[in-house]
Formats: structure tokens, C-alpha cells, sequence
């Protein structure tokens, strides 16, 4: 169970500062100890995190060759030269090429954008450089790039400028391009290496409009909605930078959203917007068109001033289908896991008739289910992997010690995609490397923190108000757990096409806890349950159950 309660608030060394505090923000006291404990424990830091300024966005000119990048762009807009930006499947992807497009059609640019499709695999490829326009003489990647070193090669032979955006790990020497634009470079100078694709983007677009002596944060402000969106959806942690961006992009979403992000709610008959809504409903979708679709039809509508309602709707449909897929598979490779004993290894290598597409979220759900790292490979030796959050657990580090097995490999801690020979003896060579890598490291099993002991029945409404006001939640910024000891409830249902889900009736309270249906086995109407929560939706006011078990 592993369950650990922070100290207790009454018994804080700093209760004093805190409940001042407090007082200063009018929080909850119980909220401003889950930000003390997060670091924010001075009015200054405090103040920065519940009221983040875009002023305070770092100078893009202290990332390494933004001036060389600029300086390119310019001159190409000047020139009227072809500009080609090449982006990734996935929704940070299709996020930062939209910033750039729309940031270089608004100068003038004569610009282009181009996703490639998953089949066709991540990142720029030489043979994405030979079918260009011939016209094109400068590209522009963004959120790929750092290891496209035969791609840079080819576009050096044809004569054409890169200019590569990313925020991968870099495994290798700096990419061989014109500009190299990484906050993750090993000799980066930017002071926040977590941003996302979608904010080296916009960080390149800031640097422009300096240049251009135009008011910046005027400039970036119709971007932040679609930098949000990218930086929730790819899992970064929501401090620094992002926490900035995430702030004003979720506001500007509320208040003003963009005509496709207008229509998609409504279609969605969405009624509240906050993080969850970015992470658990329009990531998804625009995540699903890179996975089962062409992700070109989501960066169209974004791109788009008339989006139109069948664009939208065809949006929705391809992530009710991926959601059946992952349904089905998620069920074929517990099975595999389970028959191979693959589970009591450190790392979970499973290879099987997958869609490519679903990979990466099938080893989501491995890493939730057993609490290990996960790799998934699909019959033709395309692999994604997970590593557990809130471990210190690099996946990329443990995948980059078996190189020699792999054809590529690339990723960041927490995720990471491959490709090698889909031939049962590679696989099995591999998986024996991935495991003494892995002992290299230190798996943490992950302790469930609470804040403090808060019955469900009576939890204080107040609270659910000053949520609101400090969103966005997230990676790195996780909303506040509590323990509810000893709970009655009133009853309970099961949802879900395999009644997976639960809903507990808790007085006049409501709370869900997916994939907890199996923790009711034993259920009658005597039993008390010992439940970790937390607050879910603010419009409804009910809560979302972390872990639970009959007392």
C-alpha cells in the first residue's frame, strides 16, 4: 500500500509561517502546506507561483545559437525565401509546428508545415529531405531534429539550411545543422531545460518579435493556449517557464479560446475547462490523429481561422476508436505479461502483435499497473517506453546502455521511442541488457504522499474555490492527496465496458476511482474503506480516488 502522510500541519516546524501565509493568500491552510512543501515557502515564491507574470519569462536570447536561428529567419522572410517546417506526430508535434506557421504567415513568410505520418516514422529522414519542394532552401524542425544527423547530412548536400528545435536528450555529438536550438544540449546556457517542443517554439517566436522590436508578450499571448496544450499533453513538469505559459494558456482558454478549441468544447459539451480537460480529453484527441490518423488534419484545424464542425467531429471519432484499440490490446498484453512472467523483471519488455500507434499508451498503463519502467515493441521492432513517475528513474539512460541492440533510439527520462530487429533472439539479447542496465539505477517503489488526514464527507467546499484559482495541476505540480480513514459509504456503482470503474456515493459527495472496481470484491454494506483522494471536478465538486482498500 505504501501509504505516507506528510507532517502533519499542527505539528510543522514552520505551522507559524505557514498559517501566516495563509492568512496573506487567503489559502487554505492545509493547500498552502501542500505548496510549502512543493518549495513555495516565502511570500515571494508564493506570490510568483499563484500570480505568474509573463514578464517573467526568461530571455530567449540565452538559449545557445538563438541569434544564428533569428538572424536565418529573418533574412529568409526578407528574401522571400521557402521556409519548410517539419514537426512530429504526436500533439507536442502538431503544437509547435502550428506556433511557428502562424508566427511566420503573420510576418509574411512564404511557409510551409508538414507532419510526417507514424508509419513513416519520428522525425526528419533523408528521405522527407529528397521529396521537398525545390524550392525549399530552409527548414525548420520542430520537436525532432537532435538526432537527425542523415537527414542533416542529405539537406547539406541538397543546399538547404536547418535549423533544428527540440527538447530531446541529446545522445550523440550537436546535430550538424545551422542552428541548434535545445535546452537539453550538453552545453545548454538556457536556465530551464524542461520545456516541451511547443515552448522551444514559442521561445524561437519571442526571439523574433525582439528582434523586430515588437512588444513580445503581446505577440506570444495568442500562442499560449496552444503551447499549454502541448506542454500538458507531453507530460512536462508545470514549473518555471511552463507553469507561466500553462497559467495564461489555460485563462485564455476559459475566457477566449481559439474558434477550434471553442468548437471542440462545444462539441464536447464540455462544461468546466481546467488541467484535467487539457490532460484527459484534448490531448487525447489530438494525440489520436499522429496514432491511428494523419496528424496534418489536427494541425490543419489549429492553423485554420474556419475550422469547421465535420473537422472537429472527425477529430473526436479518431479518439473513440484509438480508446476501443487501446481497450482491446491493453487486454492482449497483460496476457503476454502475465503467461512470461515478464512482470517480475525490473524493466517490462513485451513485444507483440501491437498498434504501433498505441505503444506508447499500453506501456502507460503497464508502468500504472505493476509499477515498473515498460517497453512495448510491435511486430516490426518499433518500441516505445515509460519510466515511473515520481521515480528518479531515467528511461532513456537504462535504453541508451543497450544501444548497440537498437537501430535508434531517442527519448527524455520519462518516455522514449526505439526501433530494432523485430527477430525473437535480438529481443531476447535486449531484454537481458535492459535489465542489468536497469540495476544500475535505483527503482524506487513510489510512496503515495498525502497531505493530511481530511474525511471525504465533510471536506471543505472552500477548497475545491481556491483550486481553481491555483491551476494548472500537473507533472511536477501534482493537485493535493488526502486520506480519508474509516469511510462509510452510502453505496457504490460500477461503470465501464468491463464495470472497471467505480463511483462511490459518500453522503452528499461523489467519488471515482478508475480501474478500482477490483478493490470491491469483498464490499459489503459493514465495511469501512480507507481512501487517498483528491479534488476532480470543480463544476460538480466530486473527487478522484488515487487508492483505496476495505478496513
Amino acid at each position: 500500500m505504501n501509504w505516507i502522510s506528510k507532517i502533519p500541519l499542527q505539528h510543522h516546524s514552520k505551522y507559524a509561517q505557514i498559517k501566516y501565509l495563509s492568512a496573506q493568500f487567503q489559502l487554505h491552510p492545509l493547500l498552502t502546506q501542500h505548496l510549502y512543501n512543493q518549495g513555495f515557502s516565502n511570500f515571494a515564491k508564493l506570490d510568483a507561483f499563484i500570480f505568474p507574470k509573463l514578464s517573467n519569462m526568461h530571455d530567449p536570447f540565452l538559449m545557445n545559437e538563438m541569434k544564428v536561428a533569428v538572424t536565418r529567419i529573418l533574412g529568409a522572410i526578407q528574401r522571400n525565401e521557402h521556409i519548410h517546417i517539419f514537426g512530429d506526430y504526436d500533439c507536442d508535434g502538431i503544437t509547435a509546428s502550428t506556433i511557428v506557421y502562424l508566427a511566420l504567415k503573420e510576418l509574411g513568410a512564404n511557409v510551409s508545415s508538414q507532419l510526417p505520418l507514424r508509419s513513416e516514422g519520428y522525425g526528419l529522414s533523408d528521405n522527407a529531405v529528397h521529396q521537398l519542394d525545390e524550392k525549399v532552401s530552409l527548414i525548420i524542425t520542430v520537436d525532432n531534429g537532435s538526432s537527425a544527423h542523415d537527414a542533416l547530412r542529405a539537406a547539406k548536400e541538397k543546399g538547404v539550411d536547418v535549423i533544428v528545435t527540440d527538447h530531446h536528450e541529446v545522445l550523440n555529438d550537436r546535430a550538424n545543422c545551422l542552428a541548434f536550438l535545445n535546452p537539453k544540449r550538453k552545453d545548454n546556457t538556457y536556465p530551464f531545460t524542461n520545456l516541451c517542443g511547443a515552448g522551444v517554439a514559442l521561445k524561437l517566436v519571442q526571439a523574433i518579435y525582439i528582434t523586430l522590436n515588437r512588444d513580445w508578450i503581446r505577440g506570444t499571448e495568442p500562442f499560449l493556449d496552444i503551447v499549454m496544450l502541448g506542454t500538458i499533453a507531453d507530460m512536462m513538469p508545470l514549473k518555471d517557464e511552463n507553469r507561466i505559459f500553462c497559467y495564461h494558456g489555460l485563462r485564455k482558454l476559459q475566457h477566449s479560446p481559439r474558434k477550434a478549441f471553442g468548437l471542440l468544447l462545444d462539441t464536447l459539451k464540455t462544461k468546466g475547462v481546467d488541467s484535467s480537460t487539457i490532460g484527459f480529453s484534448l490531448g487525447p484527441i489530438f494525440n489520436a490523429c499522429g496514432r491511428i490518423g494523419d496528424p496534418n488534419l489536427a494541425a490543419t484545424i489549429l492553423q485554420s481561422t474556419e475550422p469547421t464542425p465535420r473537422q472537429i467531429k472527425e477529430l473526436i471519432s479518431l479518439n473513440e476508436k484509438r480508446k476501443e484499440i487501446t481497450m482491446e490490446q491493453f487486454k492482449s498484453v497483460i496476457h503476454i505479461i502475465q503467461n512470461n512472467r515478464l512482470h517480475l523483471s525490473p524493466v517490462i519488455v513485451v513485444k507483440g502483435d501491437f498498434n504501433k500507434g498505441i505503444i506508447g499508451i499500453l506501456a502507460s498503463r503497464i508502468v500504472n499497473h505493476y509499477k515498473k519502467p515498460a517497453i512495448v515493441i510491435a511486430n516490426d521492432g518499433t518500441g516505445s517506453a515509460r519510466s515511473l513517475q515520481s521515480s528518479d528513474f531515467s528511461i532513456i539512460d537504462c535504453i541508451g546502455e543497450c544501444g548497440e541492440y537498437l537501430n535508434k533510439f531517442g527519448g527524455h527520462t520519462m518516455a522514449a521511442g526505439l526501433s530494432i530487429s523485430p527477430n525473437e533472439n535480438q529481443i531476447e539479447l535486449f531484454r537481458y541488457a535492459i535489465q542489468l542496465a536497469a540495476m544500475k539505477q535505483k527503482i524506487t517503489i513510489v510512496a503515495n504522499w498525502y497531505v493530511g488526514i481530511l474525511p471525504l464527507d465533510c471536506f471543505p467546499g472552500a477548497i475545491f474555490d481556491d483550486l481553481l484559482a491555483l491551476e494548472p495541476f500537473g507533472m511536477g505540480m501534482p493537485k493535493p492527496v488526502f486520506c480519508s480513514k474509516n469511510t462509510n459509504l452510502c453505496s457504490y456503482s460500477t461503470f465501464g465496458k468491463d464495470k472497471e470503474h467505480i463511483k462511490m456515493n459518500i453522503n452528499q459527495h461523489v467519488a471515482y476511482g478508475f480501474s478500482k472496481s477490483n478493490h470491491f470484491n469483498n464490499w459489503n454494506e459493514n465495511s469501512q474503506v480507507d481512501i487517498l483522494y483528491t479534488p476532480h471536478c470543480y463544476e460538480e465538486k466530486n473527487f478522484l480516488v488515487q487508492d483505496c482498500f476495505i478496513v
